[in-house]
């Protein structure tokens, strides 16, 4: 007994033995675990270097006072705040104070977390100039803000910073600087206690004052990078407080080497070749709708600026070998000016000159491009190189003129739209779309057409035997050119002769050819038959009974009677030659001659007042249009009737689907376009599929 007692307490001995060794090495583990400190974050990384700085700059009884609240991010850094100064931290630059003026300064700039600058990369310390303290920042750029008590805090940097260190800096024949940067077009310039030193961004040349310092900045490399150069440009066009507004977003890809940067107001374009230029509004707008830098203008040469016309015009040109241009008036909207009409227009003047402003992009027939402008019209002859002008006296001024890019791709008709100016027959889904209901009114006016044909056919077959047509009073000459040309004119000019504004060939035809009518005799699409009025109603004793002024005719499908209610003629028929070509005419010798002052309606009724039809619009085409709104009973749209140019009641926007354009009352085009639809407001037009006319 006692010896198997022995032998278990030997065997239990050995096994704690066994036991143990691995227990003191995950003692020891934890131990080691328990002690190690917590692992270190970008936080802590900038407390413990902030906390370094502040000790080194002497703490609580330093410059800086005591803490005044714990690290904050601020950037794409750090920052801690002190009674007498800051601290501003990141890792590539470290920790740096930054105090009083100079302090003030950047902050008033936006400081690390909004301004172009960057982080502090030293302490704010003194100048080589007597009395004055600098800090230089991370930019690209080199920038430093430098302060004497004279002339307070100032920027110097980029160009201007490279051709101050190499003239000798604060301490040699420039001096200090007495103010910051001033951007004059592409040129900044800056003023020194000992003369001025200036830099043209799209040239790389310096000029100075007193010029002989230039020859010593001969050759000197100046960096450039798509960052320093956006923020030039920026800069250059107000910065935060110009056009531009806050940046949207960061830079982005163009192209090969292209970068784009996003504005609340604008863009910035910027290429190696080109610089960086900004570009706003409808400007930028236009130039988008035909592809922006990776269209067929390229990438803007110039920021966008005043067009010099009074009361407001802008311009940008673009680096096409064309020379093409935007320019940009209240009156006309963007319009791109390229090629030879570039060319000829830039020789006439431009727009101070005698043409004046681009009223439209330009057009090409054949081997001829044209284009309009204010003040007249040039037009170029690629087979033959010669231009022809409105005024005819302005081409002898052109006479071996050089045209610029005379095989580059000339410049498409593009409308500045919302919907990023698509042409309109690059049909969308959205044109499709806005269609359906179109064609839905179309079909349902031919199906009640057709039921009226047959209507009349069954109750009036009699009448219409082949002999009717003779000895019922008409004349053949009632209509013919001089009484059709009083009565047929455009209803927002007595005058107006079927023309178009521009020069091409006649695009419509005047008098009685303009609905189809050949003179002297009835034709189906005259406008008595587009309005329903072709056959002669008959009475009980089967003589002509004629309607009463103020009411139009109504068919009843179902009945062999014709009904007449006490409403205007809506004459939105669709033409139809098989219905209406075997109708009697109507015999209308006896009607007064309409006035001038009047558009004349269907026979009988009494001509509607100007005032009805051509209200006081204002001038100029982004002028403000104030249309009074419709019966809500009504539709949004209307089918183009017998006169194509005169507006249903409360219908003013006309459309033309041959173009898919609109216009509105006072629009260059306006009154010489005849109208296909007629719609209640712009947005109807737009939303059917419709852009704005140029």
């Amino acid at each position: 007994m006692t010896r198997q007692r022995t032998r278990l307490r030997t065997a239990a001995g050995r096994a704690l033995l066994g036991l143990a060794a691995p227990m003191m090495v995950v003692a020891g583990v934890l131990a080691m675990v328990l002690a190690a400190p917590a692992s270190a974050t970008p936080e802590s990384d900038a407390d413990a270097a902030i906390s370094a700085a502040w000790d080194d700059a002497g703490g609580d009884t330093g410059p800086l006072g005591g803490k005044d609240g714990d690290v904050y991010a601020v950037g794409a850094g750090f920052g801690q705040n002190f009674a007498g100064g800051k601290i501003f931290f990141t890792p590539q630059t470290g920790a740096h104070i930054m105090a009083g003026a100079i302090l003030d300064k950047y902050q008033s700039l936006g400081g690390p977390a909004d301004s172009d600058l960057g982080f502090p990369t030293i302490d704010e310390g003194p100048g080589r100039a007597p009395g004055s303290r600098n800090t230089t920042f991370s930019a690209a750029d080199n920038p430093v803000i430098f302060w004497t008590p004279d002339n307070g805090a100032r920027v110097v940097r980029g160009a201007i910073n490279a051709a101050w260190d190499k003239l000798g800096g604060s301490a040699a024949v420039l001096g200090v600087p007495t103010g910051d940067e001033i951007s004059r077009g592409e040129v900044i310039s800056q003023q020194f206690t000992g003369g001025e030193v200036s830099w043209n961004r799209k040239t790389k040349a310096f000029t100075t004052t007193p010029p002989e310092l230039a020859d010593q900045l001969a050759g000197l490399e100046v960096p450039s990078d798509a960052t320093s150069e956006i923020a030039a440009a920026r800069r250059a066009a107000g910065g935060a407080l110009g056009p531009l507004g806050a940046p949207d977003g960061g830079q982005y890809a163009i192209g090969s080497d292209g970068v784009g940067q996003n504005y609340a107001g604008g863009k910035i374009f910027y290429s190696p070749a080109t610089g960086a230029d900004v570009v706003t509004g409808q400007v930028l707008a236009k130039y988008e709708s035909v592809g922006g830098p990776t269209g067929d203008l390229g990438f803007p040469t110039a920021s966008e600026s005043d067009g010099g016309l009074a009361p407001a015009s802008r311009f940008v040109p673009f680096a096409a070998a064309d020379k093409p241009v935007i320019f940009w008036t209240p009156d006309f909207g963007a319009v791109i000016v390229r090629g030879a009409m570039n060319a000829a227009w830039d020789k006439l003047g431009g727009a101070t000159g005698d043409l004046g402003a681009p009223k439209s992009d330009q057009t090409q027939n054949g081997d001829v491009i044209t284009q309009q402008f204010n003040g007249g019209s040039i037009s170029w002859d690629q087979s033959t190189h010669k231009f022809t002008t409105e005024p005819a006296n302005l081409q002898s001024q052109l006479a071996g003129l050089e045209v610029p890019g005379a095989d580059a791709p000339k410049a498409p008709a593009a409308e500045p739209s919302s919907t990023a100016g698509k042409k309109w027959y690059a049909w969308s889904w959205w044109w499709l779309l806005g269609l359906i209901p179109l064609l839905a009114l179309v079909g349902l006016i031919i199906t009640a057409v057709l039921r009226n044909r047959r209507s009349r056919d069954d109750h009036f077959g009699e009448h219409y035997d082949g002999e009717h047509h003779e000895g019922d009073g008409y004349d053949g000459d009632r209509y013919g050119e001089d009484e059709y040309a009083a009565g047929y004119r455009g209803p927002h000019d007595s005058g107006f002769d079927g023309r178009a504004e521009s020069h091409e060939p006649d695009e419509y035809e005047s008098g009685p050819a303009a609905f189809g009518q050949e003179p002297g005799g009835y034709s189906p699409q005259s406008p008595w038959a587009l309005a329903g009025l072709g056959a002669e109603e008959h009475d009980e004793a089967g003589e002509p009974a004629q309607p009463d002024a103020h009411e139009s005719l109504e068919f009843d499908s179902d009945a062999d009677s014709v009904d007449t209610a006490p409403t205007r003629i809506q004459s939105d028929v669709p033409e139809d030659d098989d219905d209406l070509s075997d109708r009697d005419e109507v015999d209308h010798d006896d009607e007064p001659e309409p006035e001038t002052a009047a558009v004349p309606l269907v026979a009988g009724l009494p001509p509607i007042p100007r005032s009805t039809y051509e209200p006081d619009f204002p001038s100029g085409r982004h002028a403000a249009i104030h249309i009074e709104e419709p019966d809500p009973a009504n539709t949004s749209m209307r089918l183009a009737g017998s006169d194509p140019y005169r507006a249903p009641e409360g219908y003013l926007i006309k459309a033309h689907t041959g173009t898919g354009e609109y216009w509105t009352p006072g629009m260059p085009g306006y009154d010489q376009t005849p109208a296909e639809i007629w719609f209640v407001n712009e947005e109807f037009a737009v939303t059917n599929g419709f852009v704005r006319a140029n």
